[in-house]
């Protein structure tokens, strides 16, 4: 969880804050479990922050712009011990690329309100007559990279696109694409949830791309902490690697809802805060032996 940490985010604080104290049930899983491989994604952060999570993990933070992958503005740390994780190769996506047609768009998604237009040229090409904060009413042309994407539940909140001359929010399937998940991957729950889990997901392109450089092809058991909608197991299986039980840890009921429909399987372990990890090798020790 990075709220604690988010520069953008009035009075944040860093490990003082609930969500972020959760780290050291990360640091507590990892001495437990002693995995052969983890994987740690956090915003960008104050570097006294970074330097103390790099201190309890061993090793330093990979930035990684999901821009590189997808037309999403997305700068995020990575710590990881997978070896030579290199930057990935820059696919050139614009917003144009991943939009849907204006045919295809709902009435509901579309603004009937005053806008001022700012030009053809500029990434933030038109500004909305509403009420709220100057970030609400940001509408984004289509020949640059969208904003970051947040955790939101409507209100305007969503990112907003000109298109066909007019404003409007993106679609739920644009989120999805924009985090490079399947279209569809989140359906079966309110938009509004939605554009919630999956402004909290991973870009799954760059944890593929991160998974790519671990050796193995077949890894027995894979445990995802705070695993949201499970973008984690998309990047598993594009980075062509096997597993045999995913285990995951989430709180958020939508999300899990989501995990769920794209993969049964899931075991699900409940809140971090109340695994036992001891119980939990014990199980897998059981397991590998019937297996």
């Amino acid at each position: 969880p990075c709220q604690g940490f988010s520069k953008t985010v009035n009075n944040n604080l860093n490990f003082d804050h609930e969500e972020s104290k959760l780290f050291f049930k990360y640091v507590k899983a990892l001495k437990e479990l002693k995995p052969r491989y983890f994987l740690l994604e956090n915003v960008v952060m104050d570097k006294w922050c970074q330097d103390i999570i790099s201190g309890y993990l061993g090793v330093e933070p990979i930035l990684i712009n999901s821009n590189l992958v997808a037309a999403q503005d997305r700068e995020r740390l990575y710590w990881t011990n997978i070896k030579g994780v290199k930057q990935p190769s820059d696919k050139g996506i614009v917003l144009q690329d991943i939009i849907q047609s204006s045919f295809e768009v709902e009435e509901k998604y579309w603004y009937d309100v005053p806008f001022i237009y700012h030009g053809d040229d500029k990434k933030v090409c038109a500004t909305l007559q509403i009420n709220g904060h100057d970030i609400l009413k940001r509408v984004n042309n289509l020949g640059f990279k969208s904003p970051t994407l947040t955790a939101c539940r409507g209100g305007n909140l969503q990112k907003k696109v000109f298109q066909a001359g007019k404003c409007r929010k993106l679609t739920p399937q644009e989120y999805e694409r924009l985090q490079t998940l399947p279209d569809g991957y989140t359906e079966g729950i309110s938009d509004s949830q939605r554009y919630n889990t999956l402004g909290n997901g991973w870009t799954a392109d760059v944890i593929s791309h991160i998974l790519s450089f671990i050796p193995e092809k077949y890894l027995y058991t894979v445990v995802s902490l705070f695993d949201g909608i499970s973008c984690g197991q998309v990047a598993l299986n594009r980075a062509g690697k096997i597993y045999n039980q995913y285990y995951a840890s989430e709180i958020d009921k939508y999300a899990i809802q989501i995990a769920m429909k794209n993969y049964p399987h899931t075991m699900q372990l409940g809140s971090v805060t109340g695994i036992d990890w001891t119980a939990f090798i014990d199980r897998l020790h059981i397991v590998k032996k019937v297996s």
